[in-house]
């Protein structure tokens, strides 16, 4: 158990440690409001990251972006490009299943799967992205994703993917800008 209070007082410590235990909190995750009718076909394709929860394995990556592309069978591929603090490319590639209507189970090769819970998209301009992991010690992480097909979002649809986050019971309030624009590299699928 000391360790357990060692391990966490030196993570916390840490730099980037701000990046993980911000959207910390008590409890455990409940949430299960999913978009019912969500389609994967329409979908698929280059999404952009407009604001996002701080996560340590993105640190002050900007110009995020994810394509998604059919495996087949039911398997989504899942490229995510971001650009370093340092300039240089950042990208891993895994692949993304539906486990139920608006779930998506996505895999990293050395990563934890990680439940994708989509909770409204329009397909053609925005999608709000939750997804929560319980902690031990009844403590929970969140995390979520405002996404556009655009690297720049017309505030109208800003608007309408916090307040779906929001009526959700998510602190918009942790969401950071992810900057996006002409001086990004973007992957061309």
């Amino acid at each position: 158990m000391m360790f357990l209070a060692v391990l966490l007082l030196a993570a916390a410590a840490s730099t980037e440690a701000r990046y993980v235990w911000r959207q910390q909190s008590p409890g455990n995750c409940t949430f299960d409001n999913p978009k019912q009718d969500f389609d994967a076909v329409p979908y698929l394709g280059g999404w952009y990251e407009q604001q996002r929860f701080s996560l340590i394995w993105e640190g002050a990556e900007d110009c995020v972006q994810a394509i998604y592309s059919d495996l087949g069978e039911g398997y989504v591929e899942v490229h995510n490009v971001a650009r370093k603090t340092n300039g240089e490319r950042d990208e891993i590639i895994g692949q993304a299943h539906s486990t139920r209507p608006g779930v998506l189970l996505v895999e990293f090769f050395g990563h934890i799967p990680a439940e994708y819970h989509i909770l409204e998209t329009d397909y053609e301009n925005f999608a709000s992205v939750y997804n929560c992991v319980n902690l031990p010690f009844n403590q929970k992480v969140e995390y979520a994703w405002l996404l556009s097909r655009r690297p720049i979002l017309e505030q109208e649809y800003v608007d309408q993917g916090l307040q779906v986050l929001a009526d959700n019971d998510i602190d918009v309030s942790l969401f950071h800008d992810t900057h996006q624009g002409d001086d990004c590299d973007y992957f061309s699928p």
